[in-house]
This record gives structure tokens, sequence and C-alpha cells, in this order.
């Protein structure tokens, strides 16, 4: 069974359950960026006491049409605060993944992952609680404040990197010395690259870079984090470090007093 086949053989699926109050695919297929490895994104909202059973109802259907090979579901309660289940098929390719999230209808529209901005528009399949009649959009104040938030931190953290990350050179824990630069200075630097050029989705991290940063940002990026193991780990972590405070510098003042930028 192919891509399509599977989402059209699950609109039929989410249509018929009466307990699937709401119902979209997120994702790739949200944002139109579908290929041959593009997973499945189904979210649904049903009412509390009929999400377990909505869930249940749904593995029922993927056993039977497909095959269940794996399933993992994630701890709760998950960081989103919503059920979370991932299912690998027996008789569709492992790339083809379905990674379903069900949501009680009671959420508020801040928690449902709907923001045009940071989400793309989702694909309906089913909505009878009108939650598409209009386009949900960024509170753009709010998520302001988040990155200025945000860019506190950062900045406070920043002058502990460089310690750390040469104790555990001088020690000899490479690898140690790594995970702490990558953790400590790739990523901000990523994070303060998403603030300038895409900060919509400042927190979405290493995923859709492609299209998130320009190809000279992401490039830099790419080159600083993909060293070898006898390349002078110091020399790139300085580098790293002046992109990171050059950025701080341009930010800070345009973030500052209640999350609103400057000019």
């Amino acid at each position: 069974m192919d891509r399509s086949t599977l989402i059209e053989a699950l609109r039929g699926h989410v249509g018929s359950d009466a307990r699937i109050r709401v119902a979209w695919l997120g994702g790739s297929d949200a944002t139109g960026r579908t290929d041959d490895l593009s997973d499945v994104d189904p979210v649904l909202a049903a009412r509390g006491a009929d999400i377990e059973g909505v869930i249940g109802s749904l593995e029922a259907w993927l056993e039977a049409t497909v095959g269940i090979r794996e399933r993992h579901r994630f701890p709760e309660p998950t960081p989103h605060g919503h059920p979370q289940v991932l299912y690998l098929g027996d008789r569709i390719s492992e790339d083809l993944a379905i990674d379903l999230m069900v949501m009680d209808v009671a959420t508020p529209v801040a928690d449902r992952f709907l923001e045009v901005e940071r989400h793309g528009t989702a694909v309906v399949m089913v909505d009878h609680e009108g939650w598409f009649e209009e386009p949900v959009h960024l509170d753009q104040d709010a998520h302001r404040r988040r990155i200025r938030d945000h860019l506190a931190t950062l900045a406070a953290l920043h002058p502990h990197v460089m310690p750390l990350v040469r104790k555990a050179l001088a020690r000899g824990q490479r690898l140690d010395a790594l995970a702490r630069y990558q953790d400590r200075l790739v990523r901000p630097l990523c994070d303060l690259m998403r603030i300038e050029h895409d900060p919509d989705r400042f927190d979405f991290g290493f995923r859709y870079l492609d299209r998130d940063l320009p190809e000279s940002e992401r490039r830099l990026l790419e080159r600083l984090a993909f060293i070898g193991v006898d390349d002078d780990l110091a020399a790139v972590m300085n580098e790293a470090r002046c992109e990171v405070e050059a950025r701080l510098e341009r930010l800070l003042p345009r973030f500052d007093g209640f999350g609103k930028p400057q000019g």
C-alpha cells in the first residue's frame, strides 16, 4: 500500500467513527513538503472519555489494514500534553510510519498546534466542531515574549560554555567535549539563526533548515557541526562562539522591552 492509498483509507476510518470529532493531517502534509520518505501525522480530537476507545479502534483498523509491526506509546504526560503513539506497519514501508496524536476536544485553541505560521495548513479529514472554519494565527506578542525569554537564557548561559568544553578537552574527554560543544554552542547558534530568519519557528531546532534558513547560514551551521575526529575542536569552538556572540548582540536589542521588536 502506498502513501496516498493509506491516507484515503485512513480518511474513511476516521469519517466512520462518530467519536472522532475532528481529524487532520499535520507534518509534511500541512506544509506541502511530502516526498517518498514522508511519514503520516494524523491528529484526532475526541471527548476525553472517548480517547482510549478511539486509539484502540484505530489500532484495530491499522492491524486489519497494514498490520502493526512495531508500536510505541509515549509515557504520559507527554511534553505537549496529548497522547501520542508511533506505529510501523507489516505491509507498508518502514519509512511510512504513522505518528498519531489524540487530543481532548476541549483543548484550548493555543494548544492544538494549528497556527498556520508554525504548522502550515492542516489537511482536514473531519471537522464536526468547526475548528477549521477560520485559520488559527500565532499570537505574535506572546510569541515575541517567548523569544525574548529564550534570548535572555542563551545570553546568560553563554559565558559558562567555553570553560566546560575546554575542561573536557584538557582532560582528554573528547566525546564529552564534542557533546557539550554541539549542545551548548551549535544548538544555540541554530536557535539564533532561526530567530533572525524564521522567528515564527525559532524553537524547531534542526528540523526543516533547508527551507527555513538562507543557504549561506545553513552551510555555515553544517560546517561548524560536522567536524571530524582530527579537527581542532578548540578552533571551531572559537568560531562558533564568535557567531553566537555576534547574533546575541544584534538580536537582544530587537526583542527588548515587553517582547516587541524595535524598528
